[in-house]
């Protein structure tokens, strides 16, 4: 078993969870968490994160972060994180229309640009781990 926290600046979502086995979204790529994982300090991207406790998937939304593996235990900290049960459809489905119209208007600068990538990646991912 290994043991998850997930935190964010504002609160702590997850305080030991045992879990059989945890996905995180990778800087390069998914990553697979299994009891006796090798020490791993990794970056993290927006992306899914699920873990399987007592037979069950808990599935969140997160954004950017670190995840830190060391003896059966892992500790995500992340900007933001949503777990798919909290997560409004309708919400976040109007969160990502207005970042696409925002997109697509073309008259953005470099930084507003990113901002409204990251929101629609945000908006896309919360959606697809609520379905």
């Amino acid at each position: 078993m290994i043991q998850i926290d997930i935190v964010t600046p504002v609160k702590k979502l997850v305080e030991g969870a045992k879990a059989d086995w945890v996905k995180l979204p990778g800087w390069k790529g998914e990553l697979e968490v299994l009891t006796g994982h090798r020490d791993l300090l990794t970056l993290l991207t927006t992306g899914p994160l699920s873990f399987l406790e007592n037979g069950k998937e808990r599935k969140f939304a997160i954004s950017q972060g670190f995840a830190e593996v060391r003896n059966n235990r892992i500790l995500v900290l992340a900007e933001t994180a949503e777990e798919s049960t909290g997560v409004d459809k309708a919400r976040a489905a109007l969160a990502q229309k207005r970042a696409e119209e925002k997109l697509v208007q073309g008259v953005l600068g470099e930084h507003e640009f990113k901002k409204q990538q990251m929101k629609l990646q945000r908006a896309i991912i919360r959606q697809t781990i609520s379905s």
